[in-house]
């Protein structure tokens, strides 16, 4: 990841995040198939590659994943694909996230977890945030979490039960 973060470069030997949702739910893809997600994360683009860059080079990355992929885990992936969405930060600018991610802030310690900023609006009494870019952070987990964090700022603290003997 120091590549990423510090040098803006794409990783030498990346770290995917791989998903598989017609293991749970075959109606998502016609009988006998299936639908694969595939994330590699890149560097955003004030220290990576610009929006330009990335037009030709999402592609070209595309490609070596897919290599990657296929001589460690996956043979055969690149000819059974039949529909394919390649999104890069070109996609993500496009949709005004800032510096072409949308994972908010950096992925480095200093913003990870409870340094991320609060849930909470500076100078503003009745709003409150959920989402990656608040504590606790990135990852479907801790956004449900935040969900959670921020649901109680609005509610309170969960009652404990009342039990009737």
């Amino acid at each position: 990841f120091r590549q990423l973060t510090r040098t803006g470069e794409l990783m030498s030997d990346p770290s995917l995040l791989i998903t598989r949702p017609t293991t749970t739910d075959p109606s998502l893809a016609p009988p006998g198939k299936h639908l694969h997600y595939i994330l590699a994360p890149c560097p955003n683009t004030t220290i990576g590659p610009g929006v330009h860059e990335w037009r030709e080079l999402g592609p070209r990355y595309r490609d070596e994943l897919l290599g990657w992929l296929e001589r460690r885990e996956m043979p055969g992936l690149g000819a059974a694909i039949e529909q394919e969405g390649l999104v890069t930060p070109v996609d993500w600018s496009a949709q005004g996230h800032a510096a072409g991610t949308p994972f908010a802030v950096a992925h480095t310690f200093p913003q990870t977890g409870p340094f991320r900023p609060r849930n909470l609006v500076r100078g503003t009494a009745n709003a409150v945030l959920a989402g990656c870019g608040t504590t606790p952070g990135v990852g479907v987990p801790t956004v449900l979490i935040s969900g959670k964090l921020a649901a109680q700022r609005i509610t309170g603290p969960p009652t404990a039960p009342t039990h009737r003997t």
